[in-house]
């Protein structure tokens, strides 16, 4: 029952839906710079790919939010389900929350040098606090 306790909160889809606009507002600026290098390429690529995995767990959490609502009790095939299914959209709104670290770290080196070198140590001290985070939270015994 948390799945759907979780689901009803709207927190993933909330977060996935902000995230989703932010990485899509950034792609679309850099393409306003006009600059066709690999580099510029490679931000926006990543950026955008950030945004539709983003849209993905978006659409999972919204979509499974709708089919469940005003449902308290499930049969436990259903609630398993509805857990493989949130799965995906986890692991897509995760992928994505790591692709955006990833293009803050590769965007700075649009700007500079000196600013490539600071986010993408930012960005990799911020990767490493993720993945310790989420190594922890996935061993917790509950």
């Amino acid at each position: 029952m948390n799945e759907l306790m979780e689901l009803q909160t709207g927190q993933v889809a909330f977060i996935s839906s902000l995230m989703a606009g932010f990485s899509l507002s950034i792609a679309v600026q850099i393409i306003r710079l006009r600059r066709s290098d690999v580099l510029s390429n490679c931000s926006f690529l990543l950026f955008t790919l950030s945004a539709l995995l983003f849209l993905v767990a978006l659409y999972i959490d919204v979509a499974l939010s709708l089919r469940t609502a005003g449902f308290s009790n499930i049969n436990e095939d259903t609630l398993q389900n509805i857990v493989q299914i949130r799965n995906i959209g986890t692991s897509a709104a995760t992928s994505a929350f790591f692709l955006f670290v990833m293009s803050i770290a590769l965007v700075g080196w649009l700007q500079s040098k000196t600013t490539g070198i600071i986010t993408t140590l930012v960005a990799v001290f911020t990767l490493a606090v993720l993945i310790y985070a989420r190594a922890t939270i996935f061993n917790l015994v509950l």
